[in-house]
């Protein structure tokens, strides 16, 4: 019988949810440095003020919305690397690929093909 333990996923931010906080508030930060309004921001990025305030304010909202407000925010190559394939495991699929192939069978004597 297999046991299944679950184990609670610790990190710098103690949970998904104030991760999330932290994201929105980098997001604020962002607007700020950049001397733009939430309206302005919000009708650049095609999104309601509404959700705007939401992600900046609580980090509710959906992975769209972020995006599109990172993209406003030319924050796009960040976003991008947050699962991007290390070369280490770019390497080891090369090496899987390259591995040596079966030679074909070889005919006998007589047999056409």
């Amino acid at each position: 019988m297999t046991c299944l333990v679950a184990v609670k996923a610790t990190f710098k931010y103690g949970s998904p949810q104030r991760l999330a906080v932290e994201l929105g508030q980098r997001l604020r930060r962002m607007r700020m440095e950049r001397g733009w309004t939430q309206e302005e921001v919000a009708e650049r990025s095609g999104i309601g003020l509404s959700s705007l305030k939401s992600l900046e304010g609580s980090g509710k909202g959906t992975l769209v919305r972020f995006l599109q407000v990172a993209s406003v925010l030319g924050a796009m190559d960040e976003c991008a690397m947050l699962f991007a394939q290390s070369r280490v495991m770019e390497s080891l699929e090369a090496v899987a690929r390259a591995e040596r192939q079966r030679a074909p069978r070889r005919k006998k004597r007589g047999e056409e093909g």
